[in-house]
């Protein structure tokens, strides 16, 4: 691969740095295709220690991605996470960078 592909690569892979964490991105990708999980559902999905997902969604809720709703479900207490528009619309330009990044990697290995 020539200097401007992985010039190109490494750019891309730093655009977003939040979402360029494996676990940050996967959390995103599981709320983008149920909009709203409970914490438990994601702990035990991701297997993730409740420290580890709360130190993640920290993350993302300061850049305003997700919001984390405390409420009740069935009559017990229960912490919801939802992916917000903004989250949604990060996560779809993320991806189109990773697609962008893929690419150049298949031009590289023909």
């Amino acid at each position: 691969m020539d200097l401007e592909g992985l010039k190109k690569i490494s750019s891309l892979m730093r655009t977003n740095r939040v979402l360029s964490e494996p676990t940050r991105l996967s959390i995103m990708i599981l709320l983008f295709l149920n909009i709203r999980m409970k914490f438990t559902e994601l702990q035990k999905i991701l297997n993730l220690t409740p420290g580890n997902l709360s130190s993640h969604l920290k993350k993302l809720d300061e850049q305003g991605y997700i919001k984390i709703i405390k409420g009740f479900v069935q009559l017990k207490p229960a912490t919801l996470i939802e992916i917000t528009e903004k989250g949604a619309n990060e996560l779809k330009m993320f991806m189109k960078d990773l697609k962008i990044v893929l690419e150049i990697l298949d031009k590289s290995t023909s």
